[in-house]
Order: structure tokens, then sequence, then C-alpha cells
């Protein structure tokens, strides 16, 4: 009886505090439904000053994938500047809109505007796109266009919002967080935390600047998105903008990214840097140079005559049979150049090791983004033991601040060059994403292999930089690629 009664009182205390802790939940009141000058706003808008909030509303819409009148995918998207008629409006929006076992041709696509209009849009060529889409939808009054082409600079770590518009509903909703971006990277994440419907909208600073396209969410309590820069030249190269080339345009990139560059992982002040560099300086051994000599061009685009850019590339192995492939960098034709002009004027000359000058050509330019492919027919090559490929498939074994050279050719003298330093990247870094090293390259070293002291490929380098380190692309992510649009026959993914 007594042991009854203490099982009594013990379960009366365990109520007792289970109804203590089951308090309930303070009300949050929900947003009613106003004319769009007067609607709430919920979350991180409200952070955000009245005029950026206004500017978000009338360009930020929804959209939903239908088969028949079955909702299939619902995305967020916003309204761009293009080069359409003038009898059309465009949305860019996610690519997870249309669902990979639907043809998107088959689907219906509807777009509900900022005034709650709901209307149909449509993807001319959806087969080209990667990470997005462009739909069109009949120009309408009371959306605005936002521009990509304003030379932007974005701070790392700043703060940062991720828009979204619900289909169903219409209310616009935000939330803040920061931009973790990298500044060389394509795909990177912001801290934002943002709903499915989400997926698609805009990430913008707090002046209401469009920094990227948020495209999936993590666990990781991080939402990756792809930067402007890249967005803005996929519609170049496709002719789908018209870009105002600027005076100082190119100085403007080069001072952007010099200043980007103190963002870096891990973070190493400038004397950090260069007393780094001193204590682990180096140089390429003659076998491991003489080694890489056959496997480095030199590439220069032409208009005609007129040569326009040089850059250098690594002859790689690749799964075609009757060409040779070189890896090289996507600065080798200029920025502003679009897709159908590529294909007209377009003349790529490849100098080999031997000297020997042959024509090459890239394959469908549009997939690309940080690198090309360029191919020569075998046919050409006069003396092909001159020429040997650079394995993509070795992994090398990751140490932190591992010594590195930056190789490159010159396309008038043939000359071949290199400089050592130091490999910055983090051991946790993405696959996609793109790293630094110490090493000091001149412009035609552009598109130039990154290698360890046994020659073995750790990147392609994609720029150069005032600030005594240069961006390069890891291999992983660039096998990846290939194995991807079926330009290899098989992939090791070794990290």
């Amino acid at each position: 009886m007594a042991g009854l009664k203490r099982s009594m009182m013990k379960n009366k205390r365990r109520l007792v505090r289970g109804d203590e802790e089951q308090r309930p939940y303070k009300r949050v009141a929900r947003p009613t439904r106003l004319d769009s000058s007067s609607e709430s706003s919920p979350g991180a808008l409200s952070e955000l000053s009245e005029q950026v909030v206004s500017r978000l509303r009338r360009s930020v819409v929804s959209l939903a994938s239908f088969d028949g009148d079955t909702k299939l995918r619902e995305c967020t998207g916003m309204c761009i500047e293009t080069s359409c008629s003038d009898s059309e409006a465009t949305i860019l929006t996610s690519r997870q809109l249309i669902p990979p076992t639907h043809p998107a041709a088959s689907l219906n696509i509807k777009v509900r505007l900022p005034n709650d209009r709901i209307v149909t849009g449509w993807i001319e060529d959806p087969k080209i796109y990667v990470d997005f889409f462009i739909v069109n939808i009949k120009n309408v009054s009371g959306v605005d266009a936002a521009s990509l082409d304003r030379d932007m600079q974005f701070e790392p770590h700043t703060k940062v919002a991720a828009v979204c518009r619900c289909f169903c509903s219409g209310f616009l909703t935000a939330t803040s967080g920061l931009n973790l971006a990298s500044p060389t990277s394509e795909k990177i994440v912001s801290t934002c935390r943002i709903h499915k419907a989400g997926i698609g909208g805009p990430l913008v600073d707090f002046d209401g600047n469009f920094v990227g396209m948020n495209s999936s969410r993590t666990k990781m309590e991080k939402t990756a998105y792809v930067r402007r820069e890249g967005i803005f030249r996929f519609l170049v190269l496709h002719g789908k903008v018209s870009v105002r080339v600027k005076e100082g345009f190119h100085d403007a990139s080069r001072a952007r990214m010099n200043s980007e560059m103190k963002a870096i992982r891990p973070s190493l002040s400038a004397k950090s840097v260069e007393k780094l560099s001193k204590s682990r300086k180096g140089a390429l051994s003659k076998q491991v140079l003489s080694r890489l000599s056959m496997s480095i061009v030199a590439l220069a685009s032409f208009d005609g005559d007129t040569q326009l850019h040089e850059c250098t590339g690594t002859c790689i192995e690749s799964s075609c049979p009757d060409a040779t492939c070189f890896l090289t960098s996507i600065n080798l034709i200029p920025y502003t150049w679009w897709l159908g002009k590529i294909t007209e004027s377009l003349t790529i000359k490849v100098r080999l090791p031997d000297d020997q000058i042959v024509t090459g050509w890239i394959e469908n330019p549009e997939i690309y983004v940080d690198f090309f492919i360029v191919k020569i027919k075998n046919d050409d090559v006069i003396d092909p033991l001159h020429l040997r490929h650079l394995s993509l498939d070795r992994a090398t074994q990751f140490e932190p601040y591992r010594k590195v050279a930056a190789v490159w050719r010159h396309y008038d003298s043939g000359e071949l060059k290199a400089t050592s330093g130091v490999d910055l990247a983090s051991v946790c870094a993405l696959t996609d994403e793109e790293m630094l090293s110490t090493c000091r390259i001149h412009e035609v070293g552009i598109g130039g292999p990154l290698v360890d002291f046994d020659g073995n490929f750790v990147g392609m380098n994609c720029s150069g930089t005032k600030q005594r380190k240069t961006p390069y692309v890891q291999r992983p992510s660039i096998r990846e690629f290939m194995w991807f649009r079926g330009m290899v026959r098989y992939a090791h993914f070794q990290y």
C-alpha cells in the first residue's frame, strides 16, 4: 500500500512538471491580406528599408509547374532585364521548377505576379540550362525588372536577405543571414534558411542589390546560391542580354577581385602569406619541368587577323578518339561575345610544345562556366610524340600549405615559364569551390595548370591578381564536369 502511494505521488509530480514545461507558445499574428502597397512584411523584410521592400514586391514572383491540374513543383522567381521583345517579360528561377522525370514541353508553367494575377509562362530551349531557367511571360504592367549588369562589389560576411513569394497566398517573406561567399566560386552559400518554395528566389544585400539566385537548401543552416556574374555571363553567351561595355570595365573587375581576395580561407595576413611563401620557396626539378613541357600549350583567340585574348592550356585525356583536348580558361573568349558571334567569327589557334600552330574549336561553348575544353584534330598534329596527356585521375595526398607551381606558355615565343608558391586550399573546401595559391602568374598564365612538386595536376589557374594570390579551380570539380558531360569514359572521384 505504501509503495502504491509513493508511485501515485511520483506520477503526480511528473504530471505537474509536464504541465509546467508545456507552456503555450506565444501566438504570432498572421499577416493580414491587404493591397500590395500595404502588405505586411514578415521575417527579414522588416529589417529592410521601405524603398527596398517596395522594389522587391514589384520584381519577385512565384511560379508553379503543372501536369494537367496537378501541381508538381513551386519556386520563387525574379523579373530581370533581358534583350527580349517589349511584349515579353523575363523571369529568372530555379531549374528545380521542372521535375527531371517530366519533359518541360509537356508541362504548364503558371506565374503569380505581385498583383496576384496568374499568367502562363514558357521556357525556350530548356535543354541549355544547368542551374536555372529563364521563364518568359507576356509583358504585364506593375512588374519591375532587375538589372544584372551593374558592376557591383559585394563584401564577404555582410548581411543579406533571401526573398520568397508563396504561390498559393502570394505572401512575400524573407530571411536574413550572412553572405559566406568566396570571391572566386560560382556556387556558394549564405546563412539564410529558406523554405522549399524559396528556391529560385533572389539573394539581395540590404540595399536591395541582386547578389545571386538561391539554388538549393541544405541541412547545415546554409543556402547555396548562384552568383549574379555567372548568370549574367550565361545570358550574354546566349544573346539574351545586350552588354553595355564601359570604359575601364576590366580594370574595375580586377580591382574588385583584388579587394575580395582579402577574404580567403584559411585567413592569413599579407605578411603571413609572404613569410610562408619564403619559408617554402623552391622550384620544379628539370625532370618535372621537362615532363610538363610536353603537356602545356599556348592558345589565342582571333577575330579575323586581330588577336583578342591569350591563355595557357593543358593537354588532358578525353573519350574523343579523333581529337586531342586542352583545358583552358573561359577568359580565352571575350566576356562580351555571345554564342552566335563565337560560332561565326571566332578562331582559336593552339601553339603546341614543338611550336606547331594548329586551329582548334570549342564544342557547345554554352555549357561552360569556369573553363573551356578546346579540341584539335589528331590528323593536324605533325608529331604526336611531342604531346603528353596530363592525368586528372591521379589524386594527390592533401597537405596543408604544400608547395605548388603555376606553369604557363607564351603564344608568340612558345617560351615556358613557372613560378612557385604555397597552396592555401582548406582541406574541408567544397569540391565546386575555387581555391587560392600564392603563385603569382602573368596574364597569359590564366588557364594554365597548378601542379605539386611531383608534377601532379592540382587545378587550373583561373585569374591573375596583384594580391600575391591566384585563384584556381580544383581538379575534382573539373573531372566531375567532364564525366557528367560524357567527355571521359570513366571517373575515379578521389579527393
